[in-house]
C-alpha cells in the first residue's frame, strides 16, 4: 500500500508541475523579442498567469503566456510587432 501511495503522489506532482515546466520563464526587465527576432520592449510586469506586460508604442500591452517561449536565452513571442500594436 505504501508503494501505491508514493506512486500516486509522484504522478500527481508531475501533473501539477508539467504545465509550468513548458511555460516560458519571464522576469521583470527581461527583453522581449517578436516572431522575427526584433526587440520589442522590456518586460514591465509578469502576471500570476504568466502573461507579460510591456509598454510598446506608448501603451501597456499584455502578451499572453501561450505565445511566449525561451529561445537561446531570449524571451520570444510568436506575435509580430504589428500584432502587438493591435493589442489592448
Amino acid at each position: 500500500m505504501r508503494k501505491l501511495s508514493s506512486l500516486i503522489l509522484a504522478a500527481t506532482a508531475m501533473t501539477l508541475v508539467a504545465p509550468v515546466a513548458n511555460a516560458a520563464e519571464a522576469e521583470r526587465n527581461d527583453r522581449l523579442y517578436d516572431a522575427s527576432g526584433a526587440s520589442v520592449a522590456k518586460v514591465n510586469r509578469v502576471t500570476d498567469s504568466g502573461d507579460v506586460l510591456v509598454i510598446y508604442k506608448g501603451k501597456v500591452r499584455r502578451i499572453e503566456a501561450s505565445t511566449l517561449s525561451n529561445n537561446e536565452g531570449k524571451l520570444m513571442t510568436t506575435l509580430t510587432k504589428t500584432e502587438i500594436r493591435r493589442l489592448d
